[in-house]
């Protein structure tokens, strides 16, 4: 980070007795040439923070707009909507606001429906509300961003300097609103990540023709006579499409680190020739002559978890949950430990994986590969054949895994189509059994069943690394059969640690959605002519989702599900002595305590909580990093804000293998669903190639009504005739958009509507099995509870 001083100085040539840009605070133009207001003088600062009237925190900004911001710091968290509100903050300052009254905020959300939106040839029309409602339709904590007090920025402490990846504008190119004309060796950056606004930026031959190139820049200063920002440019970074250049601006975009392991960390590793140990086995239940396999995706190299079970004479089951002993590896305070601490979670994408750790011990030592010994740290518990437990511990242990399983693989098993370790076959028979009396149990609770957007798997080219081919991810019976043991090891974690440690466990927190929210969903609905969907509670939610289900279309009832998914709030990591024991609770999961044990090879939450966890049994001291409330209350911040970038790295991947997908394949036409019917135009579901888009709907041509989410086709236009509804089927074309300069966005036109029945739910169900996926909450971008 750097000081904002260049823009301070800026201002300060004004001096900050005027009032920011018009009477008491509005937006507005104070002349010609000011576009922002002032920012506020150190001394007025001084004097409003000690007051109250003025709060400081941290700007981070909604997914995909720059225009919408949250300033959070410890206490409260204020919203800031539009430009002229944000003042020249942008994502990551450290910033100074100014609360709002109502009135006040009315303002500053009217200059964001009248200011206009203006960056590249499809933006001319659209005013930053607009935009901002867009990046609402899709953003994967929008809850966060509502109900919150509102309020204004009036000084940028300090400016958070980092490299940003994009392109040059193309010099034919319209400019950015408010931009007439070019100073003599300027051009246009535009950032590829949407939190960040245009820059001018002064490339060392502006001339050149970087059509097809993607740069690196840096925030420089904005004074407030700019609309946008003076950027640096710092170099080439490599051709546009290329799979590696894409990547990485991918992984420089959300903070993501991809160093090589310096030698203080691989001096932390055990020898490549690594050994169990006698000394290693003190104290361990040596499980190796149970039977234990793991169930994982196909090519899974990073097994965290391995499963038995056993059938016990009086007629319940011994089920064993054996995890990854990660921290016999990871000692605290080693360089090891502070390297994973800073990275926090191993991060996918569509052509690799950042891991969290060293190979070393991520697919080698720590993975629990079968025909081997391995240590772990376990989870026992005896369920009875219905499901209910009758016990639950926690010990060190050594496992032999006899099998190393697909999802498919399992599945096989269990439909009996497997005639090799008839054991196994028993025994996740068993676990299954056990598993839908489980998951059964907790829908009964109230647990929802929550799902993202189309999970898509790519085949890649060997050479080239572009995708030529896309198909939905088939889920089996057996993902759920997993999910269903990690959250039983889970609650048990979260149980037993906050038994000990009231002050100092580390759970995952999930809150009840918005109000406004699951509000908006419950229009949405009515316009679909479903009048009872029920939200007061999470059992009354899982209740409406499930009476709303139809049989004869699973792709609305996972459209419905995804939507309710994006209300939700986040779910984050918490310390126990932060909030009051009735915030522990998991509003998704339908449970009272809840944590992630399950998989510390790639989180590194799971870590700390095998920690607290040893505490517990008496084998280590709680570490200090832990016993340290501010210490852990840091650390979590920190995971939090890392699982949100490893969320959205991976999303980005996706995104960009698809663009690349269609820009190979040319248009093609499919039929998709309508989510949303807004002035922006249609909010469209692809199943069939996971992707999703906004048609855009001329109001010369298209009668819009959003109270009724309806669009007509007015008289004597192309669309004279034509209605659509809100969760109603059309044909579109899909193709890459080249005239968008992120390069990852799919540009979607209306073709018409299918002859067969155009609403959902009249029988025309697309895609059979797969679609949205009933990927659950590990999958979810809201829950990732799962440890899977």
């Amino acid at each position: 980070g750097s000081s904002a001083g260049g823009d301070a100085a800026a201002d300060a040539e004004a001096g900050s007795g005027k009032q920011p840009a018009g009477a008491d605070g509005k937006p507005g133009r104070a002349s010609k040439k000011e576009v922002y207001p002032a920012h506020m003088r150190a001394a007025e600062i001084m004097k409003g923070l000690k007051s109250g009237k003025l709060v400081s925190g941290t700007l981070h900004m909604l997914k995909n707009t720059c225009y919408l911001g949250c300033v959070k710091n410890e206490k409260e968290q204020i919203m800031t909507v539009g430009s002229q509100a944000l003042n020249r903050a942008i994502e990551g300052d450290e910033v100074v606001v100014e609360r709002l009254d109502d009135s006040q905020a009315q303002v500053y959300e009217a200059a964001a429906k009248q200011l206009r939106h203006g960056v590249g040839s499809s933006g001319q029309d659209l005013t930053e509300a607009d935009v901002t409602d867009l990046a609402k339709e899709v953003a994967q904590e929008k809850s966060a961003f509502e109900g919150k007090t509102k309020g204004r920025i009036v000084s940028v402490v300090k400016r958070q300097i980092r490299e940003l990846c994009g392109s040059i504008s193309p010099l034919d190119n319209p400019l950015p609103r408010g931009i007439e004309s070019l100073g003599e060796g300027q051009r246009i950056f535009i950032p590829s990540d949407l939190r960040f606004p245009y820059m001018f930026v002064e490339p060392p031959d502006a001339a050149t023709d970087f059509e097809g190139k993607r740069v690196l820049v840096s925030v420089n200063v904005w004074d407030r006579y700019s609309e946008i920002p003076r950027g640096k440019f710092i170099k080439t970074l490599g051709a546009v499409g290329d799979v590696n250049v894409e990547t990485q601006m991918i992984l420089m975009e959300h903070q993501i680190c991809n160093d090589p392991w310096t030698d203080e960390v691989l001096a932390c590793l055990p020898p490549s020739d690594y050994k169990i140990t006698e000394e290693e086995l003190k104290g361990r239940e040596d499980v190796r002559k149970t039977l234990v396999f793991s169930i994982d995706p196909p090519k899974c190299e990073d097994i965290d978890d391995a499963l038995s079970c056993v059938r016990l004479d009086n007629g319940n089951f011994a089920i064993g949950i054996h995890i990854a002993d990660v921290t016999n590896f990871v000692l605290p305070g080693t360089a090891l430990d502070k390297e994973a601490s800073a990275r926090c979670t191993s991060v996918y994408l569509v052509d690799r994986r950042i891991d969290m750790l060293p190979k070393l011990l991520t697919t080698d030592i720590c993975s629990l590969r079968a025909n081997e010994d391995h240590l772990t740290f376990s989870c026992f518990v005896e369920l009875t054949p219905e499901g209910e437990i009758v016990s639950e511990r926690f010990a060190k242990s050594v496992i032999h895994s006899a099998a190393q399983l697909s999802y498919a693989d399992a599945q096989s098993h269990l439909d009996g189509e497997i005639e090799e370790r008839p054991d196994i076959t028993q025994a996740i028979c068993d676990l299954n059994s056990l598993a839908v009396k489980i998951r059964a149990e907790r829908f009964r609770k109230g647990a929802l069943e929550l799902s993202t957007a189309t999970e898509m798997s790519f085949e890649l080219d060997d050479e080239t690394g572009k995708p030529t081919n896309l198909f939905v991810y088939k889920s089996y019976s057996t993902n759920k059969l997993i999910e269903e043991f990690m959250l039983l090891a889970n609650q048990a974690a979260a149980r037993f640690t906050l038994d000990m440690f009231r002050k100092t466990s580390v759970l995952r927190n999930h809150l009840p959605p918005k109000e406004k929210s699951m509000a908006e969903i419950k229009e949405l609905l009515r316009c679909h002519g479903i009048e009872d969907f029920d939200y007061s509670n999470n059992k009354a939610l899982s209740e409406s989702l499930k009476n709303l289900e139809k049989p004869d279309d699973p792709f609305f009832n996972r459209l419905v599900s995804v939507m309710v998914t994006r209300s939700m709030n986040e779910a984050t990591y918490i310390s126990s002595g932060d909030v009051k024991p009735q915030m522990y609770h998991h509003f998704g999961l339908a449970m009272d305590k809840y944590t992630h044990f399950t998989s510390p090879i790639r989180r590194y939450a799971d870590v700390l909580v095998h920690r607290g966890l040893m505490a517990s049994l008496k084998l280590q001291d709680l570490p200090e990093g832990m016993a340290d409330k501010s210490n852990l209350t840091a650390q979590l911040e920190q995971l939090n804000y890392r699982n949100r970038m490893a969320r959205w790295a991976d999303s980005a991947s996706d995104e960009l293998h698809r663009f690349l997908f269609f820009k190979e394949k040319g248009p093609i036409t499919a039929v998709g669903v309508v989510m949303r019917v807004s002035q922006a135009g249609l909010s469209v579901a692809v199943e069939e190639y996971g992707a999703e888009g906004v048609v855009e709907l001329s109001a010369m041509d298209w009668l819009v009504l959003k109270e009724s989410q309806a669009a007509h086709g007015r008289p004597l236009s192309p669309y004279e005739g034509i209605s659509v509804h809100i969760f109603d089927r059309l044909e579109v074309c899909i193709e890459a958009d080249t005239t968008d300069n992120r390069h990852r966005k799919l540009k979607l036109t209306f073709v018409s509507l299918p002859k067969a029945a155009a609403r959902l739910g009249d029988g025309a169900a697309l895609g059979g099995e797969g679609g949205l996926g009933n990927i659950e909450a590990e999958e979810t971008a809201v829950m990732q509870d799962v440890g899977a």
